[in-house]
């Protein structure tokens, strides 16, 4: 292997400090050589919950995140699943990746909760050979059952799942959402510029 790349995929509706944080430490503490962001397309796990076919909505998240990493050298943003009409999987988007770059290792970063449902994944055993995982866990979230997961998955898949600590960032784009709805202030939660996006184009109210 020639490197190694991250793979982070999300909502970002909106993208916040929380996002950049966990994939600057993912970068960091793996020795990534970038990282990729990838907003979702039709996530088939909330397809009849959320309009992501949307062009304007995709449009707008992908905007969001282009402003958010513009100042980080390492980061950049892909529309490879936005770009993708009907659902979209994630061992699609890897394959894609795989093919531009075949010689690097591949490490999709997440938060934890992901772990407890990766078995419902499509084609997750053909997933867990194309790459390894980053998962963020929070203070206060339940460790054994996590790390005991992990063990399981490692040993039925080989799969390569690796926790990351990380602390003081306890932000959701779900309340960022809602505090805009409610007219507060999310100053210091989302990047200025991503801020100024939202109030003119009045997203999220």
């Amino acid at each position: 292997m020639s490197g190694k790349i991250g793979i982070f995929g999300g909502s970002f509706n909106p993208i916040h400090i929380g996002h950049l944080h966990l994939a600057e430490s993912a970068r960091i503490q793996f020795g990534l050589e970038r990282v990729i962001f990838i907003p979702t397309g039709a996530n088939p796990f909330k397809f009849k919950t959320v309009p992501t076919n949307d062009t304007s909505e995709r449009k707008n998240r992908y905007e969001m995140v282009t402003l958010a990493i513009a100042s980080n050298p390492f980061f950049e943003v892909s529309p490879i699943e936005i770009n993708r009409t009907g659902k979209t999987y994630t061992i699609d988007t890897i394959q894609r990746i795989r093919k531009q770059y075949p010689d690097y290792e591949l490490f999709f970063i997440a938060g934890a909760d992901i772990v407890f449902n990766l078995t419902k994944w499509r084609r997750i055993d053909e997933l867990f050979k194309q790459t390894a995982f980053i998962v963020a866990e929070r203070p206060g979230y339940p460790t054994f059952k996590l790390r005991w997961t992990i063990l399981r998955l490692r040993k039925h898949y080989q799969a390569r799942i690796y926790p990351m600590m990380l602390s003081g960032m306890d932000i959701t784009s779900t309340d960022i959402r809602k505090r805009i709805r409610e007219g507060k202030s999310v100053r210091y939660l989302i990047p200025d510029d991503v801020n100024a996006y939202i109030q003119s184009k009045k997203l999220y109210q």
